[in-house]
């Protein structure tokens, strides 16, 4: 009697068993491809239809549950979680902050698994594999950059120019939106030139090399995003002369100071012939002084050295002193400086001065001198008018002259009258 029932339970056994084997019957079942989103620098993907796996095995436990979404191809940084066994959902996460930078897309394949017969997962079943689709949104990270440090150009005065140079700006950003650069501007104000949003510069106006050689702007860039650069870039643009032959290179005015030995009048003087062939060069150079007295400013000696190398009297009287309160009569005059605070005046013969009364004598010695230095114009005639240099003459009507001292033609004629009484 007890064999039998241990036979019996031995049958009973053997048919649960049987039929537990049989209770996973079906494989999970998840879509056959997916679309998913990610901003750069987060984690979550959102994927279009949402991470689902169903189970017809449900509600039987283990098996008609999701334990897992596994993801083939090691090189993709994501993974797949599950939200809720027994609804299988799921959610696709990044391993890692992804860069768009680094890559735009990721493609990879993905299958859900069932738990089988056990929490483990034990002959558990898998679904179908799914393709999975990624792209990486752009984030406007990065802010445009120059292509140059720098932008040098040059151009001829008087002429207006559709474009005279481009400048460019880059951007690293992965996306259209963001890595493409939407406009140029011109931050330097009040300058001749505009900018078109290619980069583009060109003058609004003819430039002109007398008033302004060179011009120095200062450029900005946005990219579409309306992200300025960090830094502008500066642009020199050069004007250059319209080309004239001749020479150049020299200056009108060359100074010279007396015994220093010779020196060179033009020494980077050169012969522009604009490109023009040359058969013949002739070439004249004349100096001339535009100091009214001292000629070529050859004479060292002073008024005052010159009067003692001549032994003139030490108590000479200056007609034409340098214009003080007290000696104003030389204050009209036109003056040039001379030498060791010396004054010289010229006179055109339409000006004089007006020496007081106190000043000169009415009348001469029979022992006078009478010292000058002149530099005389050329004469405006064959027979000239006489030019007075020192005149002392009647109070009334001015027309007898006690003393005189004048230029008639090319002589120089002193006239005395003796008694002026008379």
């Amino acid at each position: 009697m007890l064999r039998v029932v241990g036979l019996l339970l031995a049958g009973v056994s053997l048919g649960l068993s049987s039929a537990h084997t049989k209770v996973n019957k079906h494989k999970p079942w998840i879509e056959t491809s997916y679309h998913g989103v990610i901003t750069e620098n987060t984690n979550i993907v959102l994927l279009d239809p949402p991470l689902v796996a169903l189970d017809k095995d449900a509600p039987i436990p283990y098996a008609g549950e999701i334990c897992a979404f596994n993801i083939h191809g090691l090189e993709a940084p994501f993974e797949a979680v599950v939200l809720n066994g027994t609804s299988g959902e799921g959610q696709l996460r990044a391993r890692g902050l992804v860069d768009c930078e680094l890559q735009k897309e990721y493609t990879f394949i993905i299958q859900a698994h069932d738990c089988g017969s056990g929490p483990g997962g034990a002959e558990g079943k898998k679904s179908h594999k799914a393709v999975v689709h990624i792209q990486v949104n752009d984030v406007n990270e990065f802010a445009p950059v120059f292509r140059e440090s720098q932008y040098r150009a040059a151009v001829t005065e008087g002429k207006i120019y559709d474009s005279i140079l481009q400048v460019e700006a880059t951007d690293q950003d992965c996306s259209p939106q963001y890595s493409q650069i939407c406009n140029y501007q011109i931050t330097t104000t009040n300058t001749p030139f505009a900018i078109d949003r290619n980069g583009n510069i060109r003058n609004t106006e003819k430039l002109s090399y007398d008033r302004q050689q060179e011009y120095e702007i200062q450029v900005t860039t946005w990219d579409c995003g309306q992200k300025r650069a960090l830094h502008s870039v500066p642009v020199h643009i050069n004007v250059k002369p319209v080309c004239k032959p001749g020479w150049q290179g020299w200056s009108k005015r060359v100074d010279y100071e007396p015994g220093t030995g010779s020196k060179q009048l033009f020494p980077t003087m050169q012969l522009e012939t604009c490109g023009e062939p040359l058969s013949l060069v002739r070439t004249t150079v004349e100096l001339q002084t535009s100091h009214i007295g001292k000629g070529c400013d050859r004479e060292t000696y002073s008024e005052k050295s010159l009067q003692k190398l001549c032994g003139a009297s030490s108590g000479s009287t200056d007609l034409l002193p340098a214009p003080s309160a007290a000696t104003n009569w030389t204050a009209s005059l036109v003056t040039d400086s001379g030498r060791d605070t010396d004054l010289i005046f010229r006179f055109d013969g339409h000006q004089a001065a007006k020496i007081p009364d106190w000043v000169v004598p009415q009348n001469l010695t029979d022992h006078f001198t009478i010292a000058t230095w002149m530099k005389h114009g050329p004469s405006p005639g064959l027979r000239a008018e006489k030019e007075t240099l020192l005149c002392n003459s009647d109070k009334t009507e001015m027309n007898r002259h006690h003393y005189s001292l004048y230029v008639h033609n090319c002589r120089l004629v002193f006239l005395l009258r003796r008694d002026f009484t008379q």
